[in-house]
């Protein structure tokens, strides 16, 4: 049977609880009790002879002695009560007792688990909870034994990594039952395997390394398959048995927090018990200074951060801080993982891989939190790669995503470079039969082995073959091609390349003075005009003023005439609302008449260049700007460095226009079919 079918045969247990139950609570059931399954079919087999093994242990050593016999056994867990599923339904009339003694007997890192599932919103939760509202009506034999005879989960016939799946399945039923995005709770396996693939790529040497342990840190793990996949990955790249893999992640979600710690502690792979925490990452950090040798994560998409503002912004305003960089919108905090993430790479060498929206790529002017950030980026030359993924991957969503890759430890011919990878096209995405949720497509693991050759080519690359043609990876693959126009998918760039300025282009003011007499009385009629303003307008339009247009300095030399030489800078600003912009005329001083004051901008014509940051400023400006308007000039106090990686424009490949004969012929094909249907429609109505 596979995880679709077995998965899907657990899920149906709901219909036993519907009305009892609704929608948003059936998970409260399905998910605890899939784990007792499990827990139970993993003891299943030795557990008689275990337990009477424990029975025997002298009272005032059971607890030291039970820690032995788990570890000569292979187990992480342990239930002290001699009961099972099957046996507490050879009692239906002691059912809920036996099972609260059934629960209570379980050590205690599967009871802190147990109690996650009744947690809500921080609550305290009570293991009770899982059985005492199935008993109250009459339901616990009936779910206890759909699951005893349709849930299989034994070991034998059930692995560690299908089980994984399975819990990941039953999730996304759950949120696509109550419009709930799944992908918020975890990431399809291909990604992940991909993410990882990449992560690890080129670190044989590090894994081979005796002695050598590792740590993978998820900061959103969800149910933890990004630790899992990590870890096995890391495993298959080496023979040795000496090697430690320790895996550490953080959750808010609490059901999904508990998946995550029974599914390793299952697998063996929950060392500690702390190392997976419950919590809001970027509020509360549960392994402050602490610092990891690989870190995964894919954090949600789009999701505010609004309720923790106050608590993020304490941090950033700390040298020191997290978040010191810059901040991102409210809108979306993917970026503010990212920074955590990069908090917690060790100085001897850490890899992270992360997966993104596109809004990270480009959102943001320069100066602000999101520009900040990619800036830092690039300062320090921690950004490796960027692969773009196929559309409609994932099950909640079909925006596009992208995987970035970071080092702070880059080999040199990485240094000072970053990789662009297009892996969009449809060579890289395989339709499935049949859509789950959102997720149309999946990538094939040639496909997989294709994207990280380039990566590991790390150098421009193009389609090795026809879009839509999948062979094998090779060597040279990535870089293979005979099309006269080949299809770019990898393009090597300069750390400079993303980097901008933006410069602020000023122009001088320039007016001049019409009908002055009836505008500063039609001024000086105003509703708001202020007292004093008004009695100067007044006066201005008693004075005889020449004919025609004249300007700012005639007219100021003219006010000096009738108001004292000394004018004050609220009337030389009241004195221009009279004015009109005119290209020919003289720039307006600050202090008319007096250059040496400097010329006033205005802010009609104030625009702004961004130029790369390669390029020269004083050139570009001279070359671009200064030929079409020589009066132009820029404050260089003013300029702000910016940052931004604009993927898609860097493979964009223009598609020419169809000629225009070709598409007045089909023009004329359309009209005739039309004039044909037509006719053919009139004599059936006659």
């Amino acid at each position: 049977m596979t995880e679709q079918e077995l998965a899907g045969m657990i899920w149906n247990i709901k219909e036993i609880i519907r009305g009892v139950y609704d929608d948003t609570e059936v998970e409260n059931v399905i998910l605890p009790f899939t784990l007792l399954r499990r827990l139970d079919c993993v003891l299943q087999d030795r557990y008689d002879d275990l337990y009477q093994q424990y029975k025997e242990f002298p009272d005032e050593k059971k607890d030291v002695m039970l820690m032995a016999l788990m570890r000569r056994n292979g187990l992480t867990f342990f239930n002290t009560s001699g009961l099972s599923l099957n046996k507490l339904l050879a009692q239906p009339k002691m059912l809920a007792d036996n099972f609260k003694t059934y629960l209570d007997g379980f050590t205690q890192n599967v009871r802190n688990i147990l109690l996650a599932f009744t947690q809500e919103d921080g609550e305290n939760g009570d293991i009770s909870r899982i059985y005492s509202r199935l008993d109250r009506n009459d339901l616990l034999f009936q779910v206890t034994e759909s699951f005893v005879n349709n849930a299989d989960l034994h070991p034998d016939r059930v692995d560690n990594a299908m089980m994984g799946t399975i819990f990941e399945i039953i999730i996304r039923k759950s949120k696509e039952t109550t419009n709930t995005k799944a992908g918020q709770f975890y990431t399809p396996r291909e990604v992940v395997r991909l993410l990882v693939s990449l992560v690890m790529h080129g670190r044989e040497a590090e894994v081979n390394t005796l002695g050598k342990h590792f740590q993978i840190y998820d900061p959103c793990c969800g149910t933890g398959g990004m630790l899992t996949e990590g870890k096995r990955y890391l495993q298959s790249m080496t023979d040795r048995t000496d090697m430690k893999v320790f895996l550490f992640g953080q959750e808010l979600n609490e059901k999904t927090y508990a998946i995550c710690k029974s599914d390793l502690l299952i697998k063996g792979d929950l060392d500690k018990d702390r190392n997976i925490a419950l919590g809001d990452t970027l509020a509360n950090d549960q392994f402050p200074g602490e610092h990891f040798g690989y870190m995964l994560a894919n954090p949600p998409f789009g999701v505010d951060w609004k309720k923790i503002e106050s608590k993020v912004k304490e941090d950033a305003a700390k040298s020191d801080g997290r978040f010191s960089v810059g901040l991102p919108s409210t809108s979306d905090g993917s970026l503010l993982f990212l920074l955590h993430m990069i908090s917690k790479m060790d100085p001897t060498g850490s890899r992270i891989g992360i997966v993104l929206n596109g809004s990270p790529l480009f959102n943001g002017s320069a100066g602000s939190g999101w520009s900040e950030i990619r800036k830092m980026l690039m300062d320090r030359d921690l950004l490796d790669a960027i692969i773009a993924l196929p559309k409609n991957l994932f099950y909640g969503t079909d925006i596009s995503t992208y995987l970035w890759i970071l080092d702070n430890n880059k080999p040199e011919e990485h240094k000072g470079k970053v990789l662009m990878v297009d892996a969009t096209h449809p060579r890289y995405a395989k339709l499935l039969q049949r859509s789950l949720g959102k997720k149309r497509y999946e990538i094939p693991d040639e496909a997989i082995k294709e994207i990280v050759n380039i990566y590991g080519n790390f150098t421009d690359a193009v389609l090795p073959g026809p879009v839509g043609s999948r062979p094998a990876a090779t060597e040279n693959s990535a870089t293979e091609s005979k099309d006269e126009n080949p299809i770019m998918v990898a393009r090597l760039m300069d750390v400079e390349d993303f980097l901008y300025t933006t410069v602020t282009i000023y122009r001088p003011l320039r007016l001049v003075y019409t009908d002055i007499a009836k505008k500063a009385m039609k001024a000086a009629t105003g509703e708001k005009v202020k007292k004093a303003d008004k009695e100067t307008l007044e006066h201005i339009a008693a004075i005889t003023f020449p004919e025609g247009k004249i300007t700012d300095e005639e007219m100021f030399a003219i006010m000096r005439e009738h108001f004292g030489k000394k004018l004050t800078q609220g009337f030389v600003k009241l004195v221009r609302t009279l004015g009109i912009t005119d290209p020919e005329a003289p720039a307006v001083f600050a202090t008319p008449g007096m250059p040496y004051s400097g010329e006033v901008i205005d802010p009609a014509l104030t625009d702004t260049e961004t130029i790369p940051m390669k390029e020269d400023i004083d050139e570009y400006i001279a070359r671009e700007v200064l030929p079409f308007v020589p009066d132009a000039w820029r404050d260089p106090s003013k300029d702000k460095v910016g940052c931004e990686f604009p993927l898609t424009r860097l493979f964009y490949r223009y598609t020419p226009l169809r000629d225009s004969s070709e598409i007045l012929a089909d023009l004329m094909a359309l009209e005739a079919d039309t004039t044909s249907a037509l006719q053919s429609l009139i004599s059936e109505a006659r």
